[in-house]
């Protein structure tokens, strides 16, 4: 799926699906085909980059001590063609 750029900046739950590797054990005529063989995976986080066809996902920030700016963060990365789907969250708002 194509991610369209503006979404960078929107916090997201970003649906992909996840090819298993390999040394997985299974029975030959019972092993999954296609899609039932991916699994599933919910991201939820700001949308901070999309190069090359790879969504960048920040889902945390980390300051040193005195730093009003942060100099580490958690991110993950996921190959557009595997994402299914993105639903943009949006805060609540009190009365």
């Amino acid at each position: 799926m194509k991610i369209p750029k503006h979404y960078i900046g929107k916090v997201v739950k970003l649906t992909w699906e996840d090819p298993r590797g390999g040394g997985e054990r299974v029975d030959i005529v019972s092993a999954p085909k296609g899609k039932a063989a991916l699994a599933k995976w919910e991201e939820y986080g700001l949308v901070d980059d999309i190069t090359d066809g790879v969504v960048r996902i920040r889902h945390s920030d980390a300051y040193s001590p005195g730093d009003k700016d942060p100099d580490e963060a958690l991110f993950t990365w996921v190959v557009e063609d595997l994402v299914v789907s993105v639903v943009v969250l949006s805060p609540e708002v009190t009365p």
